[in-house]
């Protein structure tokens, strides 16, 4: 275990470097998207509710959370593949896994700011009373990792990284607005209550809403249940598909 993340500190570290060059660019976008999100549809329908805020605040971090998983992992490792990185990884003495960890948790951080953004800002922005709760923690990497799995087969499997960039951005909306995020599961259609309970972030928003209000109860643990093992599922999924000398 010491050394699995003494491999994820040193990756991590590489993928933040990478990431120096625009930055500030991006922990820009990923604070303000999450707060006009936020202040856009909180004044509109539900939004007017305290009921319907807290579904819209807790539904943007988890929105981030899968442009995380999806987007910015399967984007992330399309580019490894397509510069032929994973050649240079194989040369390395660490684990796959350790590498899609290091990955995830790079893009974690890049979107943290947006994530506050959303809990703190919206809660300021529209007077709510939202409850610290340590199970947040939890949740956000949770939601991240067992997302990554769709994120990384888009980046790996996608021929080029112009279809690497489509696909991840197309199955991160669909998975966002399938899934009970922003609005109650009741009020969804019939086809897509059943298909949104299949999906990790249905799990995450409903966990996250559920810490934040301070209701913690045996559905609170069935939901990160599900996601630690989603979360693991595509660790082991993505580690036994990825070869190292793919390109």
């Amino acid at each position: 275990m010491r050394r699995f993340w003494l491999e994820v500190r040193y990756l991590f570290t590489i993928q933040i470097l990478e990431e120096r060059g625009w930055l500030a660019g991006t922990i820009f976008f990923t604070t303000v998207f999450p707060l006009l999100l936020v202040f856009g549809l909180g004044l509109i329908g539900s939004g007017q509710t305290k009921e319907g805020l807290t579904y819209i605040i807790t539904g943007s971090t988890i929105s981030s959370l899968t442009f995380v998983g999806i987007t910015m992992v399967g984007q992330s490792l399309g580019w490894m593949k397509d510069r032929g990185d994973f050649l240079y990884y194989a040369s390395l003495p660490i684990s796959k896994s350790s590498l899609i960890v290091a990955v995830m948790a790079s893009k974690l951080v890049l979107q943290l700011p947006g994530i506050i953004a959303a809990l703190v800002g919206g809660t300021l922005m529209y007077d709510l009373h939202f409850k610290p709760n340590p199970v947040v923690i939890i949740i956000l990497p949770l939601t991240a990792l067992a997302l990554s799995g769709l994120g990384a087969a888009i980046g790996l499997l996608s021929p080029s990284y112009q279809l690497v960039n489509i696909f991840s951005q197309v199955a991160g909306i669909t998975v966002m607005f399938a899934a009970p995020v922003m609005i109650p599961w009741e009020s969804l259609p019939r086809v897509l209550q059943w298909f949104g309970w299949l999906l990790p972030p249905s799990y995450a928003a409903d966990a996250l809403r559920r810490a934040v209000l301070g209701i913690n109860d045996t559905r609170l643990m069935m939901d990160l249940l599900v996601l630690t093992t989603c979360a693991l599922v595509s660790i082991i999924g993505v580690t036994r598909g990825l070869r190292w000398r793919l390109r």
